[in-house]
Parts: C-alpha cells; structure tokens; sequence
C-alpha cells in the first residue's frame, strides 16, 4: 500500500485541507493519506480551537491515519517542526511527504535551500549572527532570491525539503500550490469558500455564522456544538504560573534568552489581557508567534533540557480508518517505535508531554476527554466527496 504524509494542525480542519487531502492522493498516486497532527497546542504557541480528539474526528473523514505530532515539535519554530514530522513519517515508511506552499514548486523549493546553505557558510553570516542577529532575518538580507522567503507555507516547505534531502530519506517531497486565501488572511473567502484557518476563527469568536460555508459539514457540526479556547481563556492560568515563578525557574524554560524572564515577571503584574501582554513584550527581536511560543512552554513548564537531544519513544494514533488500520499492521514489524493506539498505565510513559498538555486543556475547557479514557476513533464509513 502506497502512503503519502501530511505535516498538519487543522485548527480547526475545513475546505482548504480537504482540497489538501485529495489533491495529496492524486499527485502521490496513494491509497493511504497520513496526518501528523498537532495536539493541544500548535505551531504558533497557541492552544488550539478544539481538543485534538475532536479535531482528528474532523479529519478522519478525509484521511486514512491521525497521528498525534509530539508536543515538544508541535510548539517549535518551523526547524523542529518540520524535523519532527519528516522523521514521524520516515517511522511510517511513509512514500512520500505532500505540503502546501505559495511557491508550488519542489524545484524552487530545492534551489532555495541551496542558496540558504551557501550563505551560512559565508563570512558575513557568522559576522552578523556575532552582531545578536537572528538567522531568519540574516537569509533575508543575504539570500538573493527572497521570494521563497516570504510566505509561511513556503519557509515550512523548506524545513521539509532540507530534512529529507539531509537525513538521505527515502519519502518524495511534493508540494500542492496554496490556493485562495493564504495562511495569515484574517478574513474569509466568500467567493470560493476555501478560507484559512486563521480567517475561521476570527469569524468563529466573534459569532460570525458564515464561517460554516469555510467547513466541512462534520467540522462545523463538531466546532459549532463545542467550546472553542483561545489564548484569553488561558490567560488567568498563565499569570498564576509567572507570578508563582521565581526568575531561576523561568531561566530554565525552552526559548527563554537573554534575560527575558526578568521582563516576563515585571510585565504580568500590569497585564489585564494576553493580548495586552504579548504588546508588552513584542519588540524587533521577539515576534508575536515567538512570544507565543515562549508562554506556551512557561505555561506547560517544558524546559531547555526537555528539548535538547528529545527523540519521541512511540507513536500515538488518534484516529483510522479500516484501511489505515490495516496500513498499520503492514508496517508494524518495520516501525521502528511502538505504535499506540489506546493509552493505559503502562504506555503512558510515552507521552508524559502530551498527556500534561491534554490534561491542562481539559481543565480550562471543561471537557471531559483524557488520553486514558478516549479510545482511537475508528471510522468504518466511506470517505465523502468534497
């Protein structure tokens, strides 16, 4: 059985990830699509709209597998990002890797990574991150060609692509040309209905109904009977935690640099909003998303030393159909980690991150699924037509 993977959110999932899902079969000529999926919390530092079990019930209806993307790789930037995903879906014997981008060209892609590779090894690049420059905006001012580097799918693109062509993985690349709105537009596309997920949950916390043409009829149903989070909701938790906080233990948490903790614990205390807090602390150096990563791993307690050397020790199924079950037992024997598909005492060593982070999302939502008492979502029906 020929496999094709998808490094994905679904935050929540609707039309432009179906167009994704199909479009990905087609061009992989595959018989089973793979999501990798964030969990509780996403790529932005943001929790996500709905609980991960609900979302991979969303996804199920157009995919095969809904595999849990670990929690440590689901905050990170797109370097780690990606890395975890590639590497998931390397475990999967997964034939190729489908991503969307602005670009829509795998050679473009490639020639990028080129440039991006000679210009570390040039002379001004390790003068300038000498200066207290970050890399991202280095290979701006210094790659020739930036046209690659200014869209989000694009930079995630690259991650992919210089993953496997580094590690020599056998998984083809192949990249599906973003279409209609683009990753950040906060506004819905009325005319084609396929909108980003950003656009869906502007319209969704300000009670805006048309958000339900941007959605599959199983996601809105799921999303429109559920309690969406945001930031906001965690926000109180958040300030208890940094207030509670000595300046040593916020020294210690992942992406904390520079001195930042001292900032962090002066600004809380005049902060009413996240949104008034993130303010506070954006500057040229730290970006918005950034900033959002750094409070999700205060809010989580994930540590530098958490990260460093992390390789997952299994791999977590949230969701199949009867034929992802059976792709499973055809790779079973070659996986080099365990595959879980219900967690108990005994596997819960495996996930001790996303088992805490579930848990936290819980608490704030009020919901009552934990990873020990929701089973994997087996669909037995047929896959819709989009």
């Amino acid at each position: 059985m020929k496999s094709v993977a998808l490094i994905t959110e679904y935050n929540p999932f609707h039309n432009g990830h179906v167009y994704h899902a199909e479009s990905s079969r087609e061009i992989a000529d595959s018989d089973v699509a793979i999501s990798i999926m964030s969990g509780s919390f996403t790529m932005r530092g943001e929790p996500a709209i709905l609980n991960k079990f609900k979302r991979a019930e969303m996804a199920i209806q157009y995919v095969d597998l809904v595999i849990e993307l670990p929690l440590v790789y689901a905050i990170s930037s797109g370097d780690l990002f990606a890395k975890g995903g590639v590497h998931i879906a390397e475990h999967l014997q997964c034939d190729a890797l489908s991503f969307g981008s602005e670009s829509g060209n795998i050679d473009d892609i490639k020639n990028a990574i080129k440039q991006i590779e000679q210009v570390t090894n040039d002379e001004r690049y390790q003068s300038m991150i000498k200066e207290g420059k970050s890399h991202p905006r280095i290979i701006a001012e210094l790659v020739q060609d930036t046209n690659l580097l200014k869209g989000s799918n694009n930079l995630l693109a690259i991650e992919y692509v210089k993953h496997i062509m580094q590690n020599n993985l056998s998984i083809n690349p192949l990249t599906i040309q973003r279409k209609d709105n683009m990753y950040l537009d906060p506004e819905l596309n009325k005319t084609t209905h396929i909108s980003s997920a950003t656009s869906i949950r502007n319209a969704y916390f300000n009670d805006e109904e048309n958000y339900k043409f941007s959605l599959p009829e199983t996601s809105y149903e799921i999303l429109s009977q559920s309690k969406g989070l945001n930031w906001e909701h965690f926000f109180p938790l958040l300030k208890w935690t940094i207030l509670r906080a000595t300046h040593d233990e916020l020294r210690e948490i992942y992406m904390m640099t520079e001195g930042l903790e001292f900032k962090i614990k002066k600004d809380i205390k005049e902060s009413t909003s996240f949104e008034t807090f993130v303010k506070h602390l954006k500057s040229k150096r730290y970006t918005w998303t950034r900033i959002q990563r750094l409070l999700t791993a205060i809010l989580l307690n994930i540590k530098t030393e958490d990260v460093l050397n992390y390789e997952p020790s299994a791999i977590r199924v949230l969701a199949m159909s009867q034929k992802g079950q059976a792709y499973l037992k055809t790779i079973k024997d070659k996986c080099p980690l365990p595959i879980i598909t219900n967690v108990n005492k005994q596997s819960a060593s495996y996930f001790e991150n996303e088992i805490k982070a579930t848990e936290l999302y819980q608490f704030i939502s009020g919901d009552t699924a934990t990873d020990f008492n929701q089973p994997v979502h087996i669909k037995k029906a047929s896959r819709p037509e989009f």
